[in-house]
């Protein structure tokens, strides 16, 4: 199954969704290997017009080259084999759009953009700062991920918003403001996503569990006070006027949410940030 509207591999595309069914690394509740097929199987809940950025699918050539075949006990051969094949895709003209599997796929993915565009930035939106040195022995997780992103990105071109969780060194070391939200949303995305530059290409990164877990229980890590819809319709919007060259959407767990909502709320996610990925109308 192909999410919403997709062409299949082999077709000339803007844009190619490729899944990565990996949670090799996941530290609380396991299960984000089935979020690639979870998200496919709910975009055809979805229209394919979103009245939010007012642009539509319909004549946006995306393709799906469905799910890569990745070892289970490995993230680093994981991360390789993420960084060949969005290679290939940048190779054949299109953008990336990875679909998690947990977050340590990313690093794969933002490896091959930066050799594209040296001047990469890259904004994470996500409820934990993955910024770890390294977790339970492991230089390479879900917790380590935007840590080791900056060993080659400088943390000035690294863009944080919706962060409510971390150790204090990771915190405090970092400059993240927290908490999210106790001073309004919308003031926090114009001071975060507002400073973007416009023209810079942009690499986005999206953990599920920057949403509230009232709206998106579905993660292995849920974190109490997340963004709401409207919050990340307000962030779509700033990033459809952005230089957006990759995405992610990472971290579905669809087994600890039977209503199958996160599942529809994740696909729609995908929705409007595919639409922003592709090309701009005149």
């Amino acid at each position: 199954m192909r999410f919403l509207g997709a062409l299949m591999e082999g077709v000339r595309s803007e844009v190619v969704l490729l899944g990565v069914p990996f949670d090799g690394t996941a530290s609380f509740r396991a299960g984000a290997r089935f979020g690639p097929g979870a998200i496919r199987a709910a975009s055809h809940s979805l229209e394919t017009f979103s009245p939010f950025i007012d642009r539509d699918l319909e004549g946006m050539q995306y393709s799906d080259w469905g799910d890569l075949e990745v070892p289970p006990g490995s993230a680093a051969r994981t991360v390789e084999i993420v960084h060949t094949k969005v290679l290939e895709i940048q190779k054949s003209g299109a953008k990336p759009f990875t679909l998690g599997g947990e977050h340590t796929i990313t690093l794969g993915a933002v490896q091959a953009a930066f050799e594209k565009y040296p001047n990469l930035s890259v904004l994470q939106l996500d409820a934990h700062t993955d910024l770890r040195e390294e977790y339970l022995g492991d230089r390479l997780s879900h917790a380590t991920v935007m840590r080791r992103i900056m060993d080659f990105i400088p943390s000035e071109r690294i863009y944080h918003f919706g962060v409510r969780a971390g150790t204090r060194e990771e915190i405090i070391g970092s400059g993240l403001e927290l908490p999210l939200g106790l001073e309004g949303g919308q003031r926090d995305i114009e001071k975060t996503i507002g400073r973007i530059p416009i023209d810079t290409p942009l690499y986005v990164t999206i953990d599920l569990d920057v949403f509230d877990p009232s709206l998106l229980p579905g993660v292995g890590n849920p974190e109490p006070l997340g963004i709401t819809y409207r919050e990340f319709i307000q962030i779509a919007r700033l990033l459809s006027l952005r230089n957006l060259v990759g995405c992610d959407v990472v971290e579905l767990a669809p087994h600890y949410d039977q209503t199958g909502v996160s599942a529809v709320v994740a696909a729609s996610v995908v929705r409007e940030t595919l639409i922003c990925l592709g090309e701009q109308p005149e």
